[in-house]
């Protein structure tokens, strides 16, 4: 059975970020843990430095800014030395031997060349996100204006996220599965070109893994490999991940289907998308002002 090579990507993460090195360091099959430091304080610097120097298993690829999600993994991907990447969100906490199982699956299963994991909130109930759909634009406007009321069993209007339907046991074929905890070879990955960097935050899995089916691959999801993750726990304004998330659902739409929808729907869609993040905004104006009044103040003591 192959070890992973783990990369994690961290941006002002907190202290998930030591809960999830910890739970890392107890897996057998961990090879080694590449941290992409996208732009931690100074004190988290210090923190990882000491385990790096304690722990010959931890790599610490520091970056001048913060390059994105999509960049940081393609990244460590370059840099790795085992032959099965693990994408792991550094709010992401595995339980013991979840690598081994993983393996397992994956020895057994060689139709699948990207293998999620079942994704639960730290209560233990499972996220949405673990298992979806392929995401087309008019799956988009179902999800903004809620359609899937109209006609709630209705194949047309089925929701992006499958977290209403039961989950699987075991290995099963999905769609789509989440980037906060995925694995795939390292070649085949480097094959495929990595994750699409112009899609700084958001949308990058999905795009992946709809490039995996366009090749003829399939993307799995593990029911019998548990991962908690704490989710929103970087210390950035909201507005600056939604910003990106919005941009992000503009590439992938143009990126996949102006070929295949007129292009006045796109550009609907499009519409649609930054509406939606202009209303956003407005709602989150309070916090995020604070948010940057609390930076401010902490830059100059």
């Amino acid at each position: 059975m192959s070890e992973f090579s783990v990369v994690t990507v961290t941006y002002h993460t907190g202290q998930a970020l030591q809960d999830c090195i910890d739970s890392l360091l107890s897996q057998k099959m961990v090879a080694e843990i590449l941290v992409i430091d996208n732009g931690n304080p100074a004190s988290a610097q210090d923190w990882l430095d000491g385990q790096a120097r304690r722990e010959p298993r931890i790599r610490i690829l520091r970056q001048p800014q913060n390059l994105g999600f999509a960049a940081g993994c393609n990244l460590g991907a370059t840099k790795a030395r085992s032959d099965i990447l693990a994408f792991v969100n550094p709010d992401l906490r595995v339980e013991p031997d979840s690598f081994a199982r993983l393996g397992t699956l994956l020895d057994t299963h060689p139709e699948i060349w990207l293998a999620g994991a079942r994704l639960l909130d730290p209560d233990g109930h499972e996220q949405q996100g673990g298992r979806r759909e392929f995401l087309t634009p008019w799956r988009a406007i179902v999800e903004l204006l809620r359609l899937d009321r109209l006609m709630p069993n209705h194949p047309h209007f089925r929701r992006f996220n499958l977290l209403d339907e039961p989950a699987p046991a075991g290995m099963v074929e999905v769609p789509v599965i989440s980037g906060a905890f995925m694995a795939i070879g390292r070649e085949r990955y480097l094959s495929l070109g990595g994750m699409d960097e112009r899609m700084f935050l958001h949308l990058e899995d999905v795009d992946l893994c709809l490039r995996i089916h366009k090749q003829g691959g399939r993307v799995g999801y593990c029911g019998q490999v548990p991962v908690y993750h704490r989710q929103g726990s970087s210390d950035v304004a909201r507005s600056f991940v939604e910003w990106h998330k919005t941009r992000s659902s503009q590439l992938y739409f143009a990126k996949h289907f102006s070929d295949t929808y007129p292009r006045w729907s796109l550009r609907l869609l499009d519409i649609m998308l930054y509406a939606r993040f202009l209303i956003q905004c407005l709602r989150w104006l309070p916090a995020d002002a604070a948010w940057a009044f609390d930076r401010l103040v902490a830059r100059r003591r």
